[in-house]
């Protein structure tokens, strides 16, 4: 991304992490028509997740948000879409631009991670995050009925390690949105393990009961 740049903005009531895929329905005409300018475009537009009680054209500034590219796209005769966006880069919201859209378009700055010490500590640390996460999988998959299905697979990169798992486990919004803007991979990692922490002791006492 460029130092400033401008990018159709879709407000929504969730949170994109980097590197995640998400499915979207589209049915309202001015998404339609985002959808059809980012396709003869680039296929990226930016999604911010709306705080509580701001109106769209209130937006904060410094706001994150995540850059999402369309990778694939279900079209209907009425015109709604099913279409599946994957997350790309941050970026923090400058403000809302004047442009002749139907949908909301933004004036973006990136926001990037902030280069730390401590690289065999996240390492450890990430580590001890993918143990936490297997012992989560497993138990649900206890629970489920279901004791011989495969864990999902993570990636090997520590700074995107946190976002993957936190796409998969049940966390409250503001918590994403905070782990979104965090820019220390380290911190990152430490949040998700610390619920992950949290969580276990019940889960798995409930997967042992279970299984007897």
């Amino acid at each position: 991304m460029q130092p400033h740049a401008r990018l159709p903005l879709f407000p929504i009531g969730l949170v994109l992490f980097p590197g995640v895929s998400l499915p979207l329905h589209l049915f309202e005409p001015r998404y339609r028509q985002l959808l059809a300018d980012v396709q003869a475009a680039d296929r990226r537009f930016g999604i911010v997740c709306t705080p509580a009680g701001v109106s769209e054209r209130s937006l904060p500034t410094g706001l994150a948000g995540c850059v999402a590219e369309v990778t694939e796209v279900e079209s209907f005769d009425d015109g709604r879409s099913n279409i599946m966006i994957v997350g790309r880069e941050r970026f923090a919201l400058e403000g809302i631009a004047v442009d002749a859209a139907p949908y909301l378009v933004a004036d973006v700055v990136p926001l990037p991670d902030i280069a730390a010490p401590g690289g065999l500590v996240l390492s450890l640390l990430a580590d001890e995050l993918r143990s936490h996460f297997a012992r989560v999988v497993t138990a649900v998959h206890v629970l489920a009925d279901d004791p011989a299905a495969p864990l999902p697979e993570l990636p090997v990169e520590p700074s995107q390690l946190a976002w993957s798992v936190a796409s998969m486990i049940e966390m409250e919004l503001v918590q994403r949105q905070r782990l979104l803007e965090e820019r220390s991979p380290l911190a990152r990692v430490e949040q998700v393990n610390a619920l992950l922490r949290t969580v276990l002791p019940d889960l798995e006492l409930r997967a042992a009961l279970h299984g007897l």
